[in-house]
């Protein structure tokens, strides 16, 4: 109701001044311009009024603009019905009076309902022709060649013109222009360099679009922008960020009544939870846009959110549900773009359900639906065509499209926005391209490409990172498998390297003299919640206590080894104590695989050393790291006090094994040792001291965030040094910190952990990497405090002897084994002493990340 009563306030005001002095014909036309963000059907009668007026007085010009401006808000809307025939009735006006540039004004407004009517080929051709011409024209305003092309563009969308005229286009822009069609053809610059994976320039042009509609007072425009930004963030993975962007614009198109806008940002919403896993919040979001559109009679919003549904149950696993709506709306689809979007969503369900011959037909109409593909349409055809054809045995062909959508993802990473979260982000969105290449190398029995390809889609932001600031920044390009093979050899260790997709998992051991690869039969479901069984469910101490009373529970241990171990147990060294480096992916990066429990009972740790990297590529770059000016030295934390306050969050007890933890660890250290505990032990003080000395022990609280809108955080002691020093040391300021080389060891709980990604785990171990650490010490649960004290003693007393981390660790695991085994490690139960079972939940959660 907002439109109509704008309208009727303003035709009050109009009566009003009309009794005082009537408004020209130019005002008239101003205050027509002004009402076309209002109700088309408004709009339509006050032009035609208008155009009888003109007409009468001979303002030829004045008419065929007022119909001209009519057309345009009818296009906006939808009314296509109208709108052609305003431009009819503009165009017969125009011939008969010579207005050529009026006439050539209305066939690019007839171009545009070519264009969106299903008639592209021909909407392109009138709508090339009528411009150039238009641009001939002696006299013409350079802002009205300017809003020519951008008509010319609606009606080039999908067609390889589009790009020359918006080139064309864009030359004709100055930077201080700060009209409407300027800020529409920024606008339309950045949508074509985001179609063409070039993101940092659509993000500057989109920003300038933005820019120049708040300049010229365009607030109405400015909702179709953010809505354009916010693709920019979501295809660099920026979800939440999308998502502000998303709201923001929502909420002004609420505001002005722009009810079509506000359904695409409603959309972009959906959309954007569909990426987040949220499929009940999306599929709320599409059916309510829906409901709206259906109400408003605006049927290409109607067939566009409808499309957007199917897809999104699709992607919610609802196959049958989303093909039915998909094939519902695609008669009515008329965009070349969109047809084509929801012919390879139609074929990607049919390949779910085995129809495979059918899939390809429709997919071989999603190419030929459209010129010239986007770079995600065309990334997501060869991905699909892929899917299609391994199946069906057609590997050459799928290894072609694999192939080529690896090459396209390469080619832009090199574009993407500067920044952590943007490149991870982007690495993150096409995990699914190098899952279907891994899958149709592994058909093809490459298990050496597969193995490439694996270690090329891991971790590469945050190598980035490790990078950053070297003479020779960002110039190692991922290890292949001979750089795989030297890495074991230098080493001295066998890799295991994992991929955990869907249906299945994929896992390659490597040797300085062979590789070995295969697909075991598990997928990332079913590891997930064997992993979650292993770790306690969730309660540590309650698992702890069920083996008080019954002893442990070792058949999630017992089923993790079958299933990823014992596959490859035939290519695994024979020789004792001897070193495997793991490269986790999926659900078995939350997982210590030393607990892993054989046939014989036997853990895995009681037969080999165990280390973990994110991926192969940031080892090797932590191995190239120099080591620490004092490597003997330490700074130790424990048990900070004053905790810092969080609104809502209750604190947590006093750690004091912690504090004797602490004690004890710098006591080992004959090189020296700063100790920091209680009130000294301040965020401030770590920040200052770290980088002089080669290790550093921290032993206190954590919080460690698997949600993405959630930070992580070390609990260290409330300061007086402001923001800086509030006592919650955060993931990403660890990243700040100049570690030059030392070893982290963070005795805290779940500091291994965090959320789960393709780019592998946010949290501490990765931010502590990027900082300049060479080997973390961290904990995939939480550590009881009398077993954690018991095996970082054991670490610490190692460490005297053995100079690898991860030879320290071992030792220390066996020995608080075998003393849980003897039943030497008690805890007080009341007036008793209560032995401690051998449980993993009391050792395995320690693991060594980095340099062995």
């Amino acid at each position: 109701m907002r439109a109509p009563i704008v309208f009727l306030a303003w035709c009050l005001s109009v009566l009003v001044a009309s009794a005082q002095s009537p408004l020209s014909l130019a005002e008239r036309l101003e205050q027509l311009r002004v009402q076309t963000t209002a109700s088309a059907d408004e709009a339509i009668a006050l032009a035609r009024a208008l155009r009888d007026d003109a007409v009468a007085a001979g303002e030829y010009d004045t008419a065929a603009m007022a119909l001209r401006l009519a057309a345009a808000t009818a296009i906006d809307a939808e009314q296509f019905a109208d709108a052609r025939a305003l431009l009819a009735a503009m165009q017969d006006l125009a011939q008969q009076r010579g207005l050529r540039q009026r006439e050539l004004e209305g066939t690019l407004l007839v171009s545009r309902i070519r264009a969106l009517d299903g008639e592209p080929a021909v909407a392109a051709t009138d709508a090339t022709t009528a411009v150039d011409e238009l641009a001939r024209l002696p006299g013409v305003s350079r802002e009205s060649v300017l809003w020519a092309y951008s008509q010319a563009l609606a009606a080039l969308r999908g067609t390889d013109e589009r790009v020359v005229m918006l080139d064309r286009a864009t030359r004709l822009l100055e930077p201080g222009d700060r009209f409407p069609v300027a800020c529409s053809l920024w606008h339309a610059m950045g949508d074509e360099q985001f179609n063409t994976a070039h993101y940092v320039e659509a993000h500057e042009s989109l920003q300038a679009a933005l820019a120049c509609y708040e300049g010229a007072d365009q607030q109405n425009s400015t909702g179709r922008v953010l809505v354009s930004l916010g693709r920019v963030q979501r295809a660099h993975g920026q979800l939440l960020a999308a998502l502000e962007y998303y709201e923001r614009a929502a909420r002004q198109q609420d505001a002005d009544g722009d009810i079509p806008s506000m359904l695409q940002s409603l959309n972009a919403q959906a959309v954007t939870y569909d990426r987040l896993g949220r499929f009940a919040r999306a599929e709320r979001l599409y059916r309510s846009a829906l409901a709206t559109a259906r109400e408003r009679s605006l049927e290409r919003y109607e067939v566009f959110l409808q499309g957007n549904l199917g897809g999104s149950l699709l992607a919610a696993g609802r196959v049958d549900a989303g093909l039915r709506e998909l094939q519902a709306v695609l008669p009515r689809e008329k965009s070349p773009f969109l047809r084509a979007t929801r012919l390879r969503q139609i074929a990607s369900a049919l390949g779910e359900l085995g129809r495979y011959d059918e899939a390809l037909a429709r997919l071989d109409e999603s190419l030929a639906a459209v010129p010239s593909q986007t770079f995600d349409d065309r990334v997501s055809y060869l991905v699909t065509r892929a899917m299609l054809k391994a199946p069906m045995g057609e590997l050459d062909v799928a290894q072609r499209d694999v192939d080529e959508a690896v090459r396209l993802i390469e080619d832009a990473r090199a574009r993407v926005l500067a920044g952590d979260a943007a490149r991870r982000g982007f690495g993150d969105l096409h995990q699914g391209v190098f899952a279907v290449s891994i899958d149709v190398a592994m058909r093809r029995g490459d298990v050496r490409a597969a193995l490439d390809l694996a270690e090329q889609a891991r971790a590469r932001a945050l190598l980035d990172l490790m990078q950053h600031g070297r003479a020779d920044e960002g110039a190692q390009a991922p290890p292949r498998v001979a750089d795989m093979q030297a890495l074991a050899r230098d080493l001295d260790s066998t890799l295991i390297v994992f991929w955990v997709d869907r249906a299945s998992t994929f896992v390659w051991v490597v040797t300085r003299d062979a590789v070995h690869g295969r697909r075991l039969d598990v997928g990332e479901r079913a590891l997930r919640q064997l992993v979650q069984v292993a770790a306690g469910s969730g309660n540590v101490q309650g698992a702890i206590n069920a083996a008080l009373l019954g002893g442990p529970d070792l058949q999630a241990w017992r089923s993790l080894y079958r299933a990823v171990i014992a596959p490859i147990e035939a290519h695994l060294p024979t020789l004792a104590d001897a070193r495997l480096t793991i490269v986790p992916h999926g659900p078995l990066l939350h997982l210590p695989f030393a607990g892993l429990l054989d046939a014989r009972r036997r853990h895995l740790v009681e037969r080999y050393t165990l280390h973990y990297t994110p991926s192969l590529a940031v080892l090797r770059e932590a191995l190239q790291r120099p080591g620490p000016a004092s490597p003997g030295r330490a700074l130790v934390f424990g048990d900070p006090a004053p905790l810092p306050r969080r609104a809502g969050v209750q604190l947590p007890p006093p750690l004091p094994h912690a504090r004797e933890e602490a004690r004890r660890v710098a006591r080992r250290f004959k090189d020296g040792a700063s100790l920091s505990v209680g009130a000294t032990a301040t965020e401030a003080a770590l920040r200052k001291n770290v980088s002089s000395y080669g290790w550093l022990h921290v032993a206190t609280h954590a919080r460690v965030a698997e949600e993405a809108t959630a930070p992580s955080y070390l609990l260290l002691a409330r300061g007086a040094g402001g923001d800086a020093d509030d006592g919650l040391l955060t993931a990403e300021e660890v990243r700040t910190l100049s570690l030059d080389g030392a070893t982290v060891v963070l005795s805290a709980c779940g500091t291994a952990l965090g959320r789960v990604t393709d780019e592998g785990t946010l949290g501490f171990t990765r931010s502590f990497l990027a900082a300049g650490a060479r080997s973390i010490v961290a904990t995939t649960w939480e550590m009881p405090d009398v077993a954690g004290l018991r095996v970082m003693d054991a670490f610490y007393a190692a460490r005297a002897t053995t100079p690898r981390v991860s030879d320290a660790l071992r030792t220390a695991q066996l020995r608080t084994l075998r003393a849980l085994r003897a039943g030497t490690i008690t805890m007080r139960v009341g007036t008793q002493a209560v032995k401690l079972p051998a449980s993993p939940l009391l050792w395995a959660g320690y693991i060594a990340v980095g340099v062995p």
